[in-house]
């Protein structure tokens, strides 16, 4: 958990205010978040923002925690990657389980997506296992029961996880929790919808079996039944079955106990179909307990207090521990909302939106009646090249105190002086307008919507 880099992370997405940089992915940043109380947030606004309560009327400050989730800025421009990113959002909200964290808020049509999840206090696997080492039969037992509980609301859905891992894992106070459904897939092998092509490779290859390795789109529930008995070997050893790749041979099995071997054999072999099901998984880690003399209740409380007695729960920032938010924070947020705007216009960056102005390719301002060169005239930067002489006979001077709009760093040709959507931005007093923030959302989603349509 790292502080807020003000250069580049935003302060407030949606209604919520970001407290803390929790990580970064191949496909998202995550942030440590709370929710901002607004009064008067329109119906339509909250609809969009599928907003979702936790149900409590008294929570704790930690507690009312969420983890917001925004799509790389560098994936903003690939529509594969934003479709991904949607498709993420429905994997959380259809899977209703104790152990996998509960949707909260998402707008995976604003111009730069997010969701908004539960917060789960605690290590993750990984962390756990490398610094307070592997764990004895009965946290092992309640790990891999609390994960085929997490597999089977999974699959109810009919979704495939396809990168379940150890840093995917989560001890909560509550157990373990299943994070990351960035891969997470319905079975879309026969549609036409597929974004995941025939013999692509995705997830992470140590935990894989060798099936996703060659094709993770045809892939199946097996797949997720041996990633859980890779992570279970992990629990146990430290490391993954195989170093790089999985292998059509057994991984060398030097750390185990006998006592655990039955069950890892039986999941991490190369074939799908000899592998058990969810229900002999649980069968198999029932037994582990009646051979240790345990109960699933004694395991999960052994988990528990190994978990705590670690101690590697993050530290949370001052202000995650406050019972309000940012008192400016809250005043600027509620202001937007009172003027029609979105709680998180505020923290926007100036932007003159749409207003006929392509604005992914220019941005106007107005030039000073003392800055550099001729009043209205074109400036040229340092990047740019000398313009060439007009073509055509120069129209007729305009008055010098009438500004004209220039490019302020792009090497393009000087714009007319009769366009009327250029001059549709300049006020009278030669300063840009701003449009609100709903305006720029409305304007980037019609530029989106416009770019994919085929009649046109």
């Amino acid at each position: 958990m790292k502080p807020l880099d003000t250069d580049a992370d935003p302060r407030v997405v949606g209604p919520f205010e970001l407290l803390a940089r929790l990580g970064a992915g191949g496909m998202g940043v995550a942030y440590l978040a709370r929710r901002i109380p607004l009064d008067n947030l329109p119906d339509e606004m909250a609809a969009g923002y599928r907003l979702v309560d936790s149900g409590a009327e008294e929570e704790s400050a930690s507690a009312q925690l969420v983890v917001v989730k925004m799509i790389q800025p560098s994936l903003l421009d690939h529509p594969q990657a934003r479709e991904r990113f949607a498709r993420e959002i429905d994997a959380v909200r259809v899977v209703v389980s104790d152990r996998v964290p509960a949707l909260r808020a998402a707008d995976p049509e604003a111009v730069e997506p997010w969701f908004a999840m539960d917060y789960i206090a605690g290590p993750s696997l990984h962390t756990l296992v490398k610094e307070s080492g592997s764990l004895a039969a009965g946290p092992y037992a309640a790990l891999g029961l609390a994960l085929v509980d997490a597999l089977r609301a999974i699959h109810g859905t009919k979704l495939l996880h396809r990168d379940l891992k150890p840093s995917n894992v989560v001890l909560g106070p509550d157990g373990p929790v299943v994070l990351d459904f960035g891969l997470a897939v319905l079975s879309e092998r026969q549609s036409s919808q597929a974004l995941t092509k025939t013999g692509d490779q995705m997830g992470t290859a140590p935990y894989m079996p060798v099936e996703q390795l060659r094709d993770t789109k045809h892939v199946e529930e097996p797949a997720d039944v041996y990633a859980l008995g890779a992570t279970l070997f992990f629990a146990l050893t430290g490391r993954p079955p195989y170093p790089v790749m999985p292998l059509m041979s057994p991984p060398k099995w030097d750390g185990v106990a006998h006592s655990f071997l039955p069950l890892l054999a039986q999941i991490l072999v190369a074939s799908p179909s000899q592998r058990p099901d969810l229900d002999g998984v649980q069968e198999s880690l029932y037994t582990l307990l009646a051979d240790a003399g345990l109960t699933p209740e004694a395991a999960a409380a052994q988990l528990r207090d190994h978990v705590a007695a670690a101690g590697l729960t993050p530290e949370l920032p001052p202000q995650a521990l406050a019972d309000d938010p940012d008192p400016a924070v809250q005043e600027l947020a509620q202001r937007a909302v009172n003027r029609g705007d979105a709680p998180d216009a505020p923290w926007a960056e100036d932007d003159l939106g749409f207003y006929g102005i392509d604005t992914d390719e220019i941005e106007w301002a107005a030039i000073d009646s003392d800055g550099p060169g001729a009043p209205g005239g074109y400036t040229p930067t340092l990047a740019d090249p000398e313009p060439d002489p007009p073509a055509t006979p120069a129209s007729p001077a305009e008055p010098a105190d009438v500004p004209r709009p220039v490019p302020t760093s792009y090497p393009l040709p000087p714009p007319s002086p009769h366009d009327d959507a250029a001059k549709a931005v300049v006020t009278a007093h030669g300063t840009p307008r701003t449009p609100p923030r709903a305006a720029q959302h409305v304007a980037a989603d019609l530029r989106e919507r416009y770019a994919h349509r085929r009649d046109l």
